[in-house]
């Protein structure tokens, strides 16, 4: 029956079987071209690579057992600027780092004079170690480092290059790769790796223009805040012209704005009809109305109250008589003095000193 069932679907669906077939080379072929041009991509970019790093860095061709990494702790540097390396590797092996300056030019940073024992244990490792430094020393421009992990000793210095110079030159770039290579292709490939990194060397950056010197600051002048003033009128009574009235007073607030009283000595002298019963009191408020230097023009608004009594027939009798005062006057202030003169509507010539502080 399987087969019969097999033999009878053949039958039904050979065409569609022979188109089945003719689709499925084309796709076969479809997917071959993909992973040829995949591997060229690839091919293409590992050699972009290799052409745009200069000589003396090798590449490794494929991971071994051995790994190795290298980095510095800035991407760029200042002239003068201290560079720190680190690197770290899966197993313990011989190190060897050298730089490739701007110029083409090649030094062994490690080992170097100061730090001869490259053995190396497997784990990260920070460069320099005690005693020296690193210094971007230009010029400027892209600086490379290549770091070589063996578990072979190489031969990459001079015998007694360090007694000469504490990071040996190792010569011309080109030169330099070929007799690495030349080392390593006697090292098996799991026992060495290799890896670079870059950064760039600049100009320190200028400072910043100082800045423009400021103007000297002009001394502020005193002004004072508190203004204690006493004062002295004299002049007619505005309500029986043919006596003289004696008056004091004085005021409190600041120097442009304040309250003040006075007092009219009227008296008391009865006599038939409406006549003063004791002085004439006033409260008034005091402003500044224009201010120069040391000069200023004041002025003062305010209500003056007094009993009157009726001393005729009938019997006797009493009021209290309420007015608008006005005062205007000048004055002028010599250090914490201050003195003014003014005309006021019911007390006649003032007189007045007060301590502004």
């Amino acid at each position: 029956m399987g087969r019969v069932e097999g033999m009878g679907w053949m039958r039904t669906g050979g065409s569609l079987g022979q188109v089945w077939r003719g689709w499925g080379v084309k796709l076969l072929l479809f997917f071959a071209l993909m992973v040829a041009g995949w591997g060229l991509g690839v091919g293409d970019a590992q050699a972009q690579e290799d052409e745009l790093l200069p000589l003396g860095i090798i590449v490794q061709p494929e991971p071994g057992e051995l790994e190795v990494w290298i980095e510095t702790d800035q991407r760029r540097y200042d002239l003068g600027d201290e560079v720190t390396i680190r690197f770290g590797l899966n197993r313990d092996a011989w190190v060897y780092i050298y730089n490739l300056d701007a110029d083409g030019r090649v030094s062994l940073l490690f080992p170097n004079r100061f730090d001869r024992q490259n053995r190396v244990r497997a784990g990260t490792h920070r460069l320099p170690r005690r005693g020296y430094a690193f210094e971007a020393a230009g010029p400027p421009g892209v600086e490379y480092l290549q770091i070589i992990a063996s578990r072979t000793p190489l031969e990459l210095s001079r015998e007694g290059a360090w007694a000469q110079e504490p990071f040996p030159d190792l010569g011309a770039a080109g030169l330099l790769e070929a007799k690495v290579r030349s080392q390593l292709r006697t090292v098996p490939a799991d026992d060495w790796a290799v890896a670079w990194t870059s950064f760039r060397v600049g100009r320190p950056t200028p400072p910043p223009p100082p800045p423009a010197p400021a103007p000297p600051a002009k001394p502020k002048a005193w002004e004072p805040s508190v203004h204690l003033g006493l004062d002295v009128g004299w002049g007619p009574d505005p309500d029986e012209p043919h006596r003289i009235i004696f008056s004091f007073g004085g005021d409190v607030g600041s120097p442009d704005l304040g309250l003040g009283f006075s007092l009219r000595l009227t008296g008391e002298e009865p006599h038939p009809g409406w006549y003063q019963r004791g002085p004439e009191t006033e409260l008034y408020g005091r402003f500044t109305l224009v201010r120069s230097g040391s000069f200023d023009v004041r002025t003062g608004v305010g209500l003056a109250w007094q009993a009157w009594a009726y001393g005729g027939s009938p019997p006797f009798r009493s009021e209290t008589r309420v007015r608008p005062t006005f005062l205007l006057g000048a004055g002028f202030r010599q250090g914490p003095g201050y003195t003014w003169v003014g005309y006021h509507v019911r007390r006649g010539m003032v007189l007045g000193v007060a301590l502004q502080f």
